[in-house]
């Protein structure tokens, strides 16, 4: 019976931070970026795939670096950290916050759980712009915007390696 219990409470605890893949970012260009990272909810509307979580990374990515976001609850203990997220699911009938999980305030199985990576808007040092992602609601029939390009040639691409995501920036 203890390690049932045990294994319950193991098993609990991990779907607490569950959440569908990850996010990795590779900066191979000569700018550092900072951005805006979003995950909806695949299996809602496409009027409002809610819940949306929304996070900033809290510094800017420096030129050949990488990092990897598996969890909105793990997102503070990497670098750039994103320390919490903006959340908006009133049409879901939760109250719609901003969690801050480098206070130790998690985002809730019921949020992350059917979420996964929509969108990422890049933003370079030099003041150019990149947005990426799937459109809300679509993503198992790819469309959106998987490849952008800026004035001076920095260019990225969205990828999907099984359900994680891989943002090269060149």
């Amino acid at each position: 019976m203890k390690n049932i219990s045990l294994f319950l409470l193991l098993l609990i605890g991990t779907l607490a931070y569950s959440q569908i893949g990850s996010m990795t970012i590779y900066n191979f260009s000569t700018q550092s970026v900072t951005y805006n990272l979003i995950g909806t909810n695949d299996n809602s509307y496409p009027i409002d795939c809610q819940p949306i979580v929304e996070g900033n990374s809290a510094t800017a990515l420096p030129p050949s670096s990488t990092v990897v976001y598996s969890q909105y609850n793990s997102s503070h203990l990497v670098t750039p950290p994103i320390n919490q997220w903006a959340v908006i699911s009133d049409a879901i009938n939760i109250p719609s916050q901003t969690y801050n999980v480098s206070a130790g305030v998690t985002v809730p199985s019921v949020i992350s759980t059917p979420t996964s990576w929509q969108s990422l808007r890049l933003t370079f040092s030099n003041g150019e712009m990149i947005h990426l992602g799937r459109d809300c609601g679509y993503v198992d029939s790819h469309h959106g915007a998987f490849s952008g390009s800026t004035p001076s040639g920095i260019t990225a691409t969205w990828n999907y390696l099984g359900n994680n995501v891989v943002v090269f920036i060149n």
